[in-house]
C-alpha cells in the first residue's frame, strides 16, 4: 500500500510540475495540438481568424461585417493622431516609422526586465517628445493602436521568450496565470 501511494505521488508531483513549468514552446505545441485536433479540417494558417476558423456563419458574417467595418472610424482616428505633430515638431512616425510595427509587439526588454506592448511604446514616444501619457484602455491610445495593427496586418507576430531568463518566464507565467 505504502508503496503504490509513493508512485502515485511521485507520479502527481511530476505531472503537475511539469504542467507548472512548461516552456513557451511547450504551451505553444500544447495548444496547436489542442486545437488542429479538435478542428482537423481548418488549414493551419486559418487559425489566426479564431472562431471564424471554425463557424461557418460566424464567418459568413464577419466577411459581410468586412464589407463596412464598424472600426473604421476608430482607425481613421488613430490615423489623424498618428499624424499630429507634437508640440516639439516632431510625431509617432519619428518613434515609428511608418506605424506599420505591431509585428514586433509584444517583447522582453531584458535591460529593463519588462514585457513592451505597443501601447506601452506608444506612450513612451509621447513622453520621450514631452508629452503627457495617454489614458490606457480606451480613447486615443485604442485608436492608435488600431490604427497601428491595421497598417500592420499581414505580420508575423512572433513573441519570443527568452527561456534562460527567470524574469522573462516569471513574466510568461504571470501573462499564462492572467489569460
Amino acid at each position: 500500500m505504502l508503496k503504490k501511494t509513493a508512485m502515485l505521488l511521485t507520479a502527481i508531483v511530476t505531472l503537475t510540475w511539469g504542467g507548472l513549468f512548461a516552456s513557451p514552446e511547450d504551451d505553444r505545441m500544447a495548444f496547436e495540438k489542442y486545437f488542429t485536433t479538435k478542428f482537423p479540417e481548418v488549414p493551419m494558417h486559418d487559425f489566426k481568424n479564431g472562431i471564424y476558423s471554425i463557424d461557418p456563419i460566424a464567418r459568413a458574417d464577419w466577411e459581410q461585417i468586412e464589407e463596412f467595418p464598424p472600426y473604421e472610424l476608430a482607425i481613421d482616428a488613430g490615423e489623424r493622431e498618428f499624424n499630429t505633430t507634437f508640440a516639439n515638431g516632431k510625431s509617432y512616425s519619428d518613434c515609428f516609422g511608418d506605424g506599420a510595427v505591431k509585428g514586433q509587439y509584444p517583447y522582453w526588454d531584458n535591460e529593463r526586465k519588462e514585457v513592451i506592448t505597443l501601447e506601452l511604446a506608444i506612450n513612451e514616444c509621447r513622453t520621450a517628445n514631452g508629452e503627457e501619457p495617454l489614458k490606457w484602455k480606451r480613447g486615443k491610445i485604442a485608436e492608435l493602436s488600431a490604427y497601428m495593427s491595421y497598417i500592420s496586418r499581414g505580420q508575423t507576430i512572433n513573441v519570443v521568450v527568452p527561456a534562460d531568463d527567470p524574469d522573462a518566464m516569471a513574466a510568461y507565467e504571470r501573462g499564462k496565470r492572467f489569460y
